[in-house]
């Protein structure tokens, strides 16, 4: 198997793995059970466990495509150290997410109810923390989405109706984020989900599809 396959591979990998995360998300509600909170409990760290490894499949095959369409403007080697740094937050807040956030619900299924209002609390500042992460995912990958395909479309790499996808769906994230109209709930990561895993499947697909040694136009 060729370099460009493994990378197109793992970058199609992550991005149905994203996919399956937020459709499998589970949305808590204020009361709950202990034997429902433990469910919850449960399902989130693996779901969000889902969701850690397809961070680092992702960013194994952004390091191949970097490699691969690598020219002297070094946009392709900023879109992956961009990358990196998107992937980072999104680690952290998938272990937020995950583990951190269903223990605390835990500890307030069991705790007196006089104390729920103290946990909402709690809840409360630490979703805010992660919704400030999945923001900077959501940029950051944005961003690098952006110089990958403006490198492809200068210098070649994969094909230029993907890099067009990518030039203008990911402004328009930006700018949805931005402006506030999307809300980085389940329903608009899930959004953001889908529109970059389309990109980063047609990427991984055409780096699959190539000979050894190919160059796409």
């Amino acid at each position: 198997m060729t370099d460009d396959r493994k990378s197109g591979t793992v970058l199609i990998a992550g991005s149905f793995g994203y996919i399956i995360t937020m459709a499998l998300h589970p949305v808590a509600s204020h009361s709950l059970t202990v034997e429902q909170t433990q469910r919850l409990f449960t399902l989130s760290g693996a779901v969000h466990s889902i969701a850690m490894v397809s961070t680092l499949l992702l960013f194994l095959g952004a390091c191949g495509l970097a490699r691969r369409i690598a020219a002297a403007d070094r946009l392709a080697f900023a879109g992956t150290v961009t990358f990196g740094f998107a992937s980072v937050s999104i680690l952290v807040a998938a272990a937020v997410s995950g583990f951190v956030i269903p223990s605390i619900m835990k500890e307030m299924s069991r705790d007196a109810s006089a104390a729920a209002h103290q946990w909402q609390i709690v809840a409360a500042g630490i979703f805010q923390i992660n919704q400030a992460l999945a923001r900077m995912y959501s940029v950051g990958a944005s961003m690098a989405v952006i110089l990958w395909s403006v490198s492809a479309l200068r210098n070649g790499g994969f094909g230029r109706g993907v890099a067009a996808y990518g030039g203008i769906i990911s402004p328009l994230i930006i700018l949805a984020i931005v402006s506030g109209r999307l809300r980085l709930d389940v329903h608009g990561m899930g959004a953001v989900a889908i529109a970059q895993g389309i990109w980063f499947i047609l990427v991984g697909s055409q780096l699959c599809s190539r000979p050894a040694g190919g160059i796409s136009p």
